[in-house]
């Protein structure tokens, strides 16, 4: 035999196994990219859970945000409540005199255009006259209003008043005029009679503050009043339905402890069997 082949052969010999047991390697369990993302979800499921378990716990601390919140509605509501009741002042003992029943003559009145209405009272006239406003190229902007170009309210109100009353009464016979010349107005184009009218319906005492009444019954003073006690009343509103929320919230958190904490031990438990074999993120 060629010495070349016996080489070739001692070459391709095959090797000799493990001289012992030890020898041999352990294979190593296949982990999947599937464990790997269960253990990531595991772990923020942990982190949202420790959370949840902080603040679980926190609720059942004597003071906590809670308790502060429900604090600081309470005072709202009870100054709230308060506010109201200064807003409920007595009715007044002493009304101011009802004005003298002078009768309110139409004097003239024409739908124009321009419209114009005049009406007397006494020896006083007052005028108003239609004011359109127009744009450059004469197109109407707005409506047409009357404007009163004749005649002061304070001619009407006599001595004995206190400033702040005569000033009450002035600007009300002032609305109530411009209201009666609209109402004029409107029954002369309209089916509807003219009104007839004293100066006594122009300005009425109102028993509800004290002050003056127009035409149509309103008062300002009464209607601010009441408009802030509306507010004041969805204002208790609302801070109460928070109170009940807050409240609401509290009990909650306090009742979730222990299932929090069952869920956190088999979130616990998972993940420790997970890296028991061998699942890592990195």
């Amino acid at each position: 035999m060629a010495w070349w082949r016996l080489y070739r052969r001692i070459v391709r010999r095959p090797a000799a196994g493990p001289s012992s047991v030890s020898d041999e390697v352990t294979p190593q369990p296949y982990i999947r990219e599937a464990e790997r993302r269960r253990l990531l979800r595991l772990l923020q499921r942990r982190a949202e859970l420790s959370y949840d378990l902080e603040q679980s716990e926190r609720a059942w601390q004597p003071t906590n945000r809670w308790t502060e919140r429900l604090e600081q509605l309470n005072a709202a509501i009870e100054q709230a409540e308060s506010d109201l009741a200064a807003l409920k002042p007595p009715p007044p003992s002493d009304l101011p005199q009802p004005l003298p029943p002078v009768p309110v003559e139409v004097v003239r009145v024409s739908a124009g255009p321009p419209a114009q209405v005049v009406l007397r009272i006494g020896d006083e006239d007052y005028a108003w006259r239609e004011e359109v406003d127009w744009a450059e190229r004469g197109h109407q902007l707005a409506p047409p209003q009357l404007v009163r170009f004749q005649g002061e309210p304070a001619a009407l109100v006599s001595e004995g008043l206190s400033d702040a009353s005569r000033a009450q009464l002035i600007e009300r016979l002032g609305s109530s005029l411009d209201q009666l010349a609209e109402d004029v107005l409107a029954a002369l184009v309209g089916t509807e009679p003219a009104p007839s009218l004293t100066l006594a319906d122009l300005a009425r005492p109102c028993s509800g503050c004290g002050g003056w009444q127009d035409l149509r019954g309103r008062c300002p003073v009464c209607a601010r009043l009441a408009w802030r006690r509306q507010q004041l009343h969805a204002d208790v509103r609302r801070l109460r339905k928070e109170r009940d929320a807050t409240l609401a919230d509290l009990h909650r958190a306090r009742d979730r402890l222990p299932v929090i904490r069952r869920q956190l031990a088999d979130v616990e438990s998972e993940i420790a069997a997970l890296r028991a074999k061998g699942v890592e993120l990195g």
